[in-house]
C-alpha cells in the first residue's frame, strides 16, 4: 500500500489528525518530532504532506536526500525560511520561548484559530519547550523542495502575506485557503488535501 508522510507541526503529534477522515488508499504514517524517518521504506507513489514546523523539517529531510522518488510533496501553512523575512519574526520567536508556560500556551493554541475537534497532543510542557529550542539551537534558512504550498489566509502564527510572497518570489504554485494557521477546520479528509484543486491554483512557472 502506497503511503502518506505526514510531517507534524511544532509541540503535535498523532492527535492532530483526529478530525481527519482518511477516504484515499494510502496508509498514513505520522511523523513527529524528531521526525526520524527510514527513506529505505518510501517509494515512487508515496505522498508527503507536512504542517507548520513540519514543512521545515520536511525541505530539510528532501533536501538531504534529493535521489529520492516519490509522487509529491504538500505543505501547509509553513515554509523552510521559518523564522525571518519571510516567516516568523525573530524577536516574537524568542520571546514565545522565554515566556512559554502552560497559559501562554494556551494563547499560542487560541492564535491557531482552532475548533472544538483539535486533538490536543500528549505532551509536556517541557516536552513542547525542549521542541522549541532544539529548532532554535538548529535552525537555518534552507532552500524550498515541496512541489506546492497551502497558506491559509488568515494565519496569524506564520502570517500568510509573508507566506505566499515567499511563493511568488521563488515561484512555487499555492493555493490561499479559508482558515488560520490551523487547517483541519477547512480540510476534513485527506482526499481534499492530495486532490488539488487545478482551478484555484496560483501558478508562477
Amino acid at each position: 500500500m502506497s503511503k502518506i508522510y505526514f510531517f507534524n507541526g511544532w509541540a503535535m503529534d498523532e492527535n492532530l489528525l483526529s478530525p481527519l477522515k482518511n477516504s484515499t488508499e494510502y496508509e498514513i504514517k505520522v511523523i513527529n518530532f524528531p521526525y526520524n524517518i527510514d527513506k529505505t521504506s518510501i517509494n515512487k507513489e508515496d505522498i508527503f504532506i507536512a504542517y507548520s514546523f513540519g514543512v521545515y523539517y520536511l525541505n530539510k529531510f528532501l533536501s538531504e536526500n534529493q535521489d529520492l522518488v516519490y509522487e509529491k510533496a504538500i505543505a501547509i501553512n509553513g515554509l523552510p525560511e521559518t523564522i525571518g523575512k519571510f516567516g516568523i519574526n525573530e524577536k516574537m520567536f524568542n520571546m514565545t520561548l522565554e515566556t512559554l508556560n502552560e497559559e501562554n500556551l494556551e494563547k499560542f493554541l487560541l492564535n491557531m484559530d482552532i475548533d472544538d475537534n483539535f486533538g490536543r497532543a500528549n505532551k509536556t510542557l517541557e516536552e513542547a519547550k525542549y521542541e522549541l529550542q532544539y529548532f532554535k539551537d538548529n535552525y537555518k534558512a534552507i532552500p524550498n523542495c515541496i512541489d506546492f504550498y497551502y497558506i491559509g489566509k488568515n494565519d496569524r502564527i506564520i502570517p500568510a502575506n509573508k507566506v505566499e510572497k515567499y511563493c511568488q518570489n521563488n515561484k512555487i504554485t499555492y493555493e490561499l485557503i479559508a482558515c488560520g494557521h490551523y487547517p483541519f477546520s477547512y480540510f476534513n479528509d485527506f482526499k481534499d488535501i492530495i486532490n488539488i484543486r487545478e482551478e484555484n491554483k496560483n501558478e508562477f512557472w
